[in-house]
């Protein structure tokens, strides 16, 4: 089960948290009441809504901003919450801005990987000396710009002077057909005016 708080805390610490209370089965439904004696709940933090560092995941964090080595730091930690066996109820306090992971059973936090405590990590690439990537000049030539034959632009220094002037060109054509166009309706609307 999974509850969200988007609200930015504006009056404090706690001002804007809630409590979800929720039921499986029982009451209403119909059904008989099972709902858990305890759940475990793993909250998503953060100072802010806004914020981009310091936030936390089950008490775990990647770092500060520009210095993650893409681990979680930090202890790992899961709230166990007791159930209101007497109603039938679990409380849930979602504090703002935060998202609480509730899982309702143990094994359902078992298969999450929570009890995994060093991640696995894998060596990373690294290449040694200068890399110098290469391309057959014919197909450079051919790919750059379209060969600046239309008015799309281009890459390439030569290529850009032709195909400005090819968009000069199509750009005055168009200025001139609608002049024509203009010129010619004034003209009609004058003959017709004089009939």
């Amino acid at each position: 089960m999974l509850f969200v708080n988007y609200v930015q805390p504006t009056a404090g610490p706690n001002a804007n948290d809630y409590i979800a209370t929720f039921a499986v089965g029982g009451a209403q439904t119909g059904l008989p009441s099972v709902t858990p004696a305890k759940i475990k709940v793993k909250y998503l933090r953060a100072d802010s809504i806004n914020s981009k560092d310091n936030i936390t995941w089950a008490g775990q964090t990647f770092g500060s901003q520009f210095m993650s080595d893409g681990r979680l730091q930090g202890d790992l930690e899961i709230i166990e919450i007791q159930c209101n066996t007497a109603d039938g109820t679990c409380s849930v306090p979602v504090p703002g801005p935060s998202v609480a992971l509730v899982f309702l059973t143990d094994s359902a936090v078992e298969n999450s990987g929570a009890d995994i405590t060093q991640a696995e990590t894998f060596a990373t690439t690294v290449t040694t000396g200068k890399s110098f990537p290469t391309m057959d000049q014919a197909d450079l030539m051919r790919s750059n710009g379209r060969s600046g034959k239309d008015p799309l632009g281009t890459t390439s220094k030569s290529s850009a002077i032709e195909s400005s002037a090819a968009l000069r060109s199509t750009v005055s054509s168009a200025w001139t057909w609608v002049i024509s166009l203009s010129v010619s309706y004034a003209f009609a609307k004058l003959l017709l005016w004089r009939v």
